[in-house]
C-alpha cells in the first residue's frame, strides 16, 4: 500500500484565500481569518496591545489596540485584535483618533499602577512599560488615591503583586483556558477584579510558571529569581530543555556564572510559547553545590590537560595488553549529538570496538524503532494540537512529556477526542476517556484482538487526522512494532495515521540514529570479561539503566573506570579518573527530539563556581575563575584524539557519515528546527510476549513527575513538588492481599525486596503494582521490560 508521508500531506494543504489590505500605506496579503493586529505585525508595524497573545487569541479586554478602519464593512475606530481582515480594507494606526484613544486608554490603565519600577523584577522586559510609552502616555495627571490589594502566597515558585494588575485577563486565560488549571482564576467585578486562588497555597498546575512569561506587567514574577538580577544584566541565549524528549525551546538566563532562571522560548511546532514547571524550575543541577568541578586521579586533583594525557596513555596501554575490546566507551541520551558522534570517532581513533551510546538497552532498542521505522510518519506537537483523535498508548504525559499534555488539551478545545490506554491513573488537563489496562493486556489489544481492538480500529477509521502517541518505556520494542503496524493499516494516500513516540531522554532519538541496530548491550559486553577499562561520558548506568546490581558487580572486575560528567552521581565519586564536563547551558550543541526534529542549543554562561547566599568573594587573587575547569565533553573528546574542529566543520563531517542529518549544517539556535531525513523501514519481527508467572502482579515502574529524571533529581527548587514514595494498588488488589490504604507491605521483585506503605488508587488497572522511580528506588528504572512481583503485608506501620 502506498501512503503519503506526513510532510507530503502537510504540503498538500488546501489553497488559502488571501485578502489584501493596506495598513499605513503598506499593502499586504494575509490568510483569511487573520486580524488587523496580526497583519500589522507581519508588516513590522507595532500596534500597542496587552490582552492579545498569539497563542491565547484576543478578548478585547484592554482596549489598547485601537486603529481606524477607513475602507471596509465597518469603518471607524476599531480594536485591531478583534477585527478580521477584509479584501480592500484600508487601515491607519497613527491617525489622531487612534493615537488619542490609545493615549487615554494607557492613562486609565495606569491610574492604580504603583511607581515601583525600580524594585520590580519585570523592569527592563516589561510590556506595560513599552506599551504605555508607545501609546503616548508619559505624565500622570491623576492625583487621587489608588486601589490596593492584599497579595496571596501562591507557593515557592510564583510571587504575586496584585497592585500592578491592569486587568488584561492573560493570567486567567493562560492558567485556566490554555493550561487547564483549576485552582486559579478571576474573582470580583468592575474595578475590584482579583486574580488568584480562593485561598492561599501552592499553585497546583504543572504549568504554573507560564504566568510569569504571559503576564505583561509585574503581577506574577518568578519567586526563585526574585531580586537576583536585572534583566539587562543577564547573559541569555536560545536553548533546548534537557528534561525530556519533547525538546522545548527555552531561554536560560545567567549572571556571574550562575544559571538564575529559565524562560520559555518560541517554537510553534514544538512547545509554542509554554514550558512546564519541571523545565522552568528544575535547573538547579547546573549550580548544584556538590557538582564536581575538579579533574582528579583517584583522590588527587589534577589539571584537565593532565587528565586527558593520562587517559590517552591508559587507553593505549589497555589496548596493547588486552586487545581492542579491552576499552569500552559509553555515551548517553543526555549528551549532545556531537558528543555521541565524537565517541564513535574516538573509538575509531584508538581502534576500540564501537561504543554503547545508551546504557539502557531496552530503551535504546525502542528509540531505534522511532528513529528508523517511524521516521516517515512522525507527528509534531502542532499536529497533535489540531488532531481530531489522539490515542495515547502507554504514556503518562505529565510525567514523561508534559508539553504533550498541553497539546492534547488544545486538541480537545478544538473538538478533538483523546483516548488513553494505560495501567496508571493518568491525569490530563482536559476531558479524555481512559481504559485502565495492564501492560500485557495492552500488548494484546495492540495485536488487534478482542472487542476493544475492534473498537480501536473503528475509532481510527472514522477520524480525519488520527495520531497514535506511543510510550517507549511501557510499550517497548514489541509494542512499538504493533503501533507501527496499526498506523500502516490505518493509513491511506489521502489520510495518514501519524505517530508520536515518547522517548526518555533529550537526545534518545539522536543516539538511536547514530547506533548500529545489531550492537551488543552494555552488560553483555561487560559480562564477557574482556572489558578492562570503562569510559562513561555523561552517563551513570547505576542510575540510568536496569540491573544495577549486575552492573555494580561488573565494575569490580574493571582495572580502570573513567567518568566524564557534570552531575554528582555515585559513579563520578568512585571513578579512578574523573574529568568535569559542562551541562547544556554551558555548551553549544544539538539534540534530536521525539519527532526527529534537530534542536540546536547555545552556550548561555561559562563554567564557574557561583557564590552561595551570604558568601563573601575569595580574598585570594588568581587569573583562574574558581570552578572553571569543566569543559564541553565534545571539546574534551576532540582534544583526546588531537583534532579540535570548529562546530561548523564538525557538523559537515558528521553529515558526511550520517546523510539523514543533512539539515544540521544550516541549523540555528532559536529556529523551529528541521526533521531528519526519513529512513527506509526495516523488516518487522513481532516477538512473543512472556507469560506471567502464577500468583504474581505486573510491576509498573513509572517516572515521577518531579525527580524521575536525573536533572530534576538534582534540582533543589523542585523539592516541594516531589511526592513521598509508596506502592499504588487498585482497591480490589488491596482487599485481595489483606491490605488497607496506608499499610506497610513488602514487594518482592527481580530487582530486590522493598518495604513501603501502600496507597489505594481506584483509577489504575487491577493486577498491577505501580511505583514511581525516584532517588528512593535507584534499582527500579522505567522501561526495563515486563516485570512481575509478589506483595505481602509488611508488618505494623512505624
Amino acid at each position: 500500500m502506498t501512503t503519503l508521508s506526513a510532510d507530503a500531506v502537510r504540503s498538500a494543504s488546501k489553497k488559502l484565500t488571501m485578502p489584501t489590505l493596506t495598513i499605513d500605506n503598506q499593502t499586504i496579503s494575509v490568510p483569511e481569518g487573520k486580524t488587523i493586529l496580526e497583519a500589522a505585525e507581519a508588516l513590522g508595524i507595532m500596534v500597542p496591545h496587552f490582552c492579545y497573545h498569539k497563542e491565547l487569541g484576543a478578548v478585547g479586554a484592554c482596549r489598547m489596540c485601537a486603529v481606524t478602519v477607513h475602507t471596509g464593512p465597518m469603518p471607524g475606530l476599531k480594536m485591531a485584535c478583534l477585527i478580521a481582515v477584509e479584501e480592500g480594507m484600508v487601515v491607519t494606526t497613527g491617525d489622531d483618533a487612534s493615537a488619542t484613544f490609545r493615549e487615554r486608554v494607557g492613562e486609565w490603565l495606569m491610574l492604580n499602577h504603583p511607581h515601583d519600577c525600580p524594585v520590580c523584577d519585570e523592569g527592563g522586559e516589561c510590556q506595560l512599560q513599552e506599551m504605555t510609552i508607545s501609546s503616548g502616555h508619559g505624565i500622570r495627571r491623576y492625583q487621587g488615591g489608588k486601589g490596593t490589594y492584599t497579595n496571596q502566597d501562591l507557593g515557592p515558585f510564583i510571587a504575586q503583586e496584585m497592585n500592578r494588575c491592569i486587568q488584561c485577563y492573560r493570567c486567567a486565560r493562560t492558567y485556566k483556558d490554555y493550561c487547564g488549571g483549576r485552582d486559579f482564576g478571576v474573582m470580583g467585578s468592575r474595578n475590584r477584579v482579583f486574580f488568584g486562588r480562593f485561598k492561599e497555597g501552592m499553585l497546583e498546575s504543572d504549568f504554573s510558571g507560564n504566568l510569569v512569561d504571559l503576564c505583561p506587567t509585574g503581577v506574577f514574577t518568578d519567586r526563585t529569581f526574585r531580586f537576583k538580577s536585572r534583566a539587562w544584566d543577564l547573559e541569555q541565549a536560545d536553548s533546548v530543555c534537557p528534561h525530556c524528549g519533547v525538546g522545548c525551546a527555552t531561554v536560560p538566563g545567567g549572571r556571574l556564572r550562575e544559571l538564575q532562571r529559565v524562560q520559555s522560548g518560541d517554537n510553534s511546532l514544538v512547545n509554542a510559547t509554554f514550558i512546564c514547571d519541571r523545565g522552568r524550575f528544575g535547573s538547579g543541577y547546573a549550580n548544584h553545590p556538590e557538582r564536581p568541578r575538579q579533574a582528579r586521579q583517584g583522590d588527587q586533583p589534577i589539571s584537565v590537560g593532565a587528565a586527558l594525557t593520562t587517559l590517552e596513555t591508559q587507553i593505549r596501554a589497555a589496548i596493547k595488553h588486552h586487545g581492542p575490546e579491552a576499552v569500552l566507551l559509553v555515551g548517553s541520551d543526555r549528551a549532545s549529538l556531537e558528543t555521541n558522534w565524537l565517541l564513535q570517532r574516538t573509538a575509531k581513533h584508538f581502534g576500540c570496538r564501537v561504543p554503547v551510546l545508551n546504557a539502557h538497552h531496552h530503551r535504546h532498542q525502542t528509540a531505534q524503532m522511532a528513529a528508523f521505522d517511524f521516521s516517515d510518519q512522525l507527528a509534531s506537537l502542532q499536529d497533535i494540537r489540531t488532531s481530531d483523535l489522539v490515542l495515547v498508548c502507554g504514556v503518562d504525559p505529565l510525567a514523561e512529556a508534559p508539553l504533550l499534555a498541553l497539546a492534547l488539551r488544545q486538541a480537545v478545545r478544538k473538538g478533538g477526542r483523546v483516548v488513553v490506554y494505560d495501567p496508571r491513573p493518568v491525569e490530563l488537563p482536559c476531558d479524555y476517556d481512559q481504559v485502565a489496562i495492564a501492560p500485557l493486556a495492552l500488548q494484546e489489544l495492540l495485536a488487534d484482538s478482542g472487542a476493544e481492538g475492534r473498537h480501536l480500529r473503528d475509532l481510527i477509521g472514522q477520524a480525519k487526522a488520527p495520531i497514535i502517541v506511543a510510550g517507549a518505556d511501557l510499550l517497548g520494542p514489541v509494542g512499538f512494532q504493533k503501533v507501527r503496524k496499526w498506523a500502516e493499516k490505518s493509513s491511506n494516500a489521502e489520510r495518514p495515521c501519524l505517530m508520536y513516540p515518547v522517548l526518555a531522554g533529550a537526545n534518545s532519538f539522536g543516539t538511536a540514529l547514530l547506533s548500529l541496530p545489531e550492537q551488543d548491550d552494555l552488560l553483555t559486553r561487560l559480562d564477557s570479561g574482556k572489558v578492562k577499562m570503562l569510559i562513561c561520558v555523561e552517563t551513570d548506568p547505576l542510575l540510568e539503566a536496569p540491573d544495577g546490581e549486575r552492573f555494580a558487580a561488573a565494575l569490580t572486575r574493571l582495572e580502570q573506570l573513567v567518568v566524564l560528567d557534570y552531575l554528582p552521581t555515585s559513579l563520578s565519586t568512585h571513578a579512578n579518573l574523573f574529568v568535569p564536563t559542562c551541562p547544556p547551558v554551558e555548551d553549544s550543541g544539538t539534540f534530536i527530539n521525539n519527532e526527529g526534529r534537530l534542536r540546536r542549543f547555545q552556550q548561555v554562561i561559562k563554567p564557574g563556581q557561583s557564590l552561595a547566599v551570604g558568601e563573601h568573594p575569595s580574598r585570594e587573587f588568581s587569573l583562574d575563575t574558581p570552578g572553571s575547569d569543566p569543559q564541553p565533553a565534545a571539546l574534551l573528546l576532540q582534544r583526546l584524539i588531537g583534532r579540535e574542529l570548529p562546530l561548523a566543520e564538525l557538523h559537515r563531517q558528521l553529515v558526511l557519515e550520517q546523510p539523514r542529518l543533512a539539515a544540521l549544517t544550516k541549523l540555528k539556535a532559536g529556529e523551529a528546527g528541521s526533521r531528519v531525513t526519513p529512513a527506509v523501514a526495516r523488516p518487522q519481527f513481532i516477538d512473543q510476549l512472556p507469560e506471567q508467572p502464577v500468583q504474581t502482579l505486573e510491576l509498573v515502574v513509572s517516572p515521577a513527575r518531579y525527580g524521575g529524571d536525573l536533572f530534576s533529581r538534582y534540582a533543589p527548587k523542585l523539592e516541594p513538588r516531589k511526592r513521598l514514595p509508596c506502592f499504588y494498588l487498585h482497591p480490589d488488589e488491596l482487599q485481595k492481599h489483606g491490605l488497607k490504604d496506608g499499610d506497610n507491605a513488602v514487594v518482592e521483585t527481580d530487582f530486590g525486596s522493598f518495604r513501603l506503605s501502600v496507597c489505594s488508587q481506584p483509577g489504575m488497572a487491577a493486577g498491577c503494582v505501580l511505583v514511581e522511580s525516584s532517588a528512593a528506588f535507584p534499582q527500579l528504572i522505567p522501561g526495563a521490560g515486563f516485570s512481575y512481583c509478589v506483595i505481602s503485608p509488611g508488618g505494623a506501620n512505624e
